[in-house]
């Protein structure tokens, strides 16, 4: 489970966590490699679930999330050069550029302020470590609250604070240029990224269906490969995932065997320590 990779990675640890320098990917794939793994995309490992069958080979599937414009400009290259399959799971606010970059826009807010308010509570901010403790709570109150109340007080925060990032999304058209590369399975995550527990059975068929009808819209292609957002599910959730797609991937850590469950598989993050 990748979600950027880039060249100058993030000073806060957990926006860091997600980043992987194309020198480190590329030092990846050419470990798996050595160790005697083949590369399997989305398809390959759906048709071995449904098969039920174990392959002598051991196997590891490359995906990104969420949609960020260095998945083209610096990891596409990689996969490419090695000739690996990868898999990118849009979130559509994003190539249609709606999203708001929050983790991004919040390390920019406590990396120049020694302490914040948001709805009436307190940071402190004054150390890097502090920082850090602020980033955390702020997220959990984010993952814990619906997406209404979060964007609203985080529109206000960082609109009081002359925020901005430099982060860009997927165009589109990138998008349908990786879909035509028969390396390249587009997957779907959801319209806006929200929690999907947090939401009502309407609501989330609505982050479900519309997103990959739009995917399938741009790309001409069926959408059958879904990431929940934040790796948060539940029973319902997945019921309704499942009357869409085929698959559908958690932020659970562990290897893929024999008779998984199609609708929660595991992940591992590529952490890049330095």
């Amino acid at each position: 489970m990748l979600h950027r990779v880039v060249e100058q990675r993030s000073m806060l640890e957990e926006n860091r966590i997600l980043e992987v320098t194309p020198i480190f990917l590329e030092q990846t794939i050419l470990n798996y490699q050595d160790r005697g793994y083949r590369f399997a995309s989305l398809d390959e490992l759906q048709w071995q679930l449904e098969k039920r069958k174990r392959n002598r080979r051991k196997f590891v599937c490359f995906t990104l999330d969420d949609g960020f414009a260095d998945n083209y400009d610096q990891a596409y290259p990689v996969f490419k050069k090695h000739n690996c399959p990868f898999a990118i799971y849009i979130t559509t606010d994003f190539p249609d550029k709606k999203a708001l970059y929050w983790w991004y826009l919040l390390e920019e807010l406590l990396l120049k302020k020694d302490n914040i308010s948001m709805n009436g509570i307190e940071y402190d901010c004054s150390n890097m470590e502090k920082k850090n403790k602020a980033f955390l709570k702020i997220r959990d109150y984010i993952f814990s609250s619906t997406a209404d109340m979060t964007m609203t007080a985080l529109k206000q925060l960082f609109k009081d604070n002359n925020c901005h990032t430099k982060v860009r999304a997927l165009s589109w058209e990138q998008i349908v240029e990786m879909s035509n590369d028969p390396l390249c399975t587009i997957g779907a995550h959801s319209v806006t990224h929200a929690s999907l527990p947090l939401l009502s059975d309407e609501k989330i068929r609505r982050e479900l269906l519309e997103g990959k009808q739009k995917i399938e819209e741009k790309i001409n292609k069926p959408v059958n490969h879904f990431a929940y957002p934040y790796g948060n599910y539940d029973e319902k959730v997945m019921r309704l995932v499942m009357e869409q797609f085929n698959t559908a991937v958690t932020t659970n850590a562990g290897s893929i065997i024999k008779g998984d469950h199609a609708y929660q598989l595991n992940r591992n993050v590529l952490f890049e320590i330095i």
